[in-house]
């Protein structure tokens, strides 16, 4: 296991979104343009994430700072597998003395704490749905949710697995489609299979990503503006196939 590293961020430095995993409410076109124009706050404060990069499960904290008041608070958490320490959370300052921080859990959702000064007294707290313009802003411009470039995206991937008592191959892979907005792959592992389908951008790009490390697992991702979505999680578990979309 890693060290646990820190990251402050202070007044002037960093601004960045949480992604949510909660249910976004549909909005009017005036919300959705108060989305469009949301801009991070100039902090007054500073928060800080501490976490074992490549822990499963582990501790995530919280240390947050503002208008003269301080809270710490420690939350267990999936945290996603493989994916770089700076992928890991974004946070994004609505307010002076107010911060969201979005968590990328290991299904690739979302958990997200809400640091904020509230009546003199500084809090942290677990939140469900963050306000619309704070995920829109963190999915549309801040990429909580993207992974690096660094995995290559290929259209199958092939991989003999125990699991359990079952010894099989893993098999993913992308098959033919007719339209440009649209992907569809295959999956397969000890005779168990399932083959999905989903709307992708006609100009996106899509392909399947892997590690070396958790063999058991692989990634449907859309890759647009050289950045990779996940799209649908293949894993093996327990001797079981497993398939969960993420978007």
């Amino acid at each position: 296991m890693k060290s646990i590293w820190s990251v402050i961020i202070p007044a002037t430095i960093l601004m960045y979104a949480c992604g949510g995993n909660g249910t976004k409410a549909g909005g009017d076109q005036q919300g959705s343009d108060t989305s469009a124009a949301f801009q991070p706050a100039t902090p007054s404060g500073t928060v800080a994430v501490a976490f074992p990069a490549d822990a499963d499960t582990t501790r995530i904290s919280i240390h947050f700072e503002a208008d003269g008041q301080s809270s710490d608070k420690t939350f267990e958490l999936p945290l996603a597998r493989d994916v770089a320490e700076q992928d890991l959370y974004r946070a994004v300052w609505d307010k002076p003395n107010s911060v969201y921080i979005g968590v990328l859990k290991s299904d690739h959702s979302t958990r997200y704490y809400h640091a904020s000064v509230d009546n003199g007294t500084a809090k942290i707290n677990q939140v469900g749905t963050p306000p619309e313009a704070i995920w829109h802003y963190a999915e549309e411009k801040a990429g909580l949710g993207t992974i690096s470039l660094d995995m290559k995206a290929v259209d199958s991937y092939e991989q003999q697995l125990q699991s359990g008592t079952i010894i099989a191959d893993l098999i993913v892979k992308k098959l033919p489609v007719s339209t440009p907005d649209s992907v569809k792959i295959y999956a397969e592992y000890g005779g168990a299979n399932k083959t999905i389908g989903m709307v992708v951008p006609a100009e996106a790009t899509t392909g399947i990503v892997h590690s070396a490390s958790h063999p058991e697992q692989a990634f449907l991702v859309q890759i647009m503006n050289k950045k990779y979505t996940n799209l649908v999680e293949i894993k093996v578990e327990n001797g079981h196939l497993k398939i969960n979309t993420l978007r």
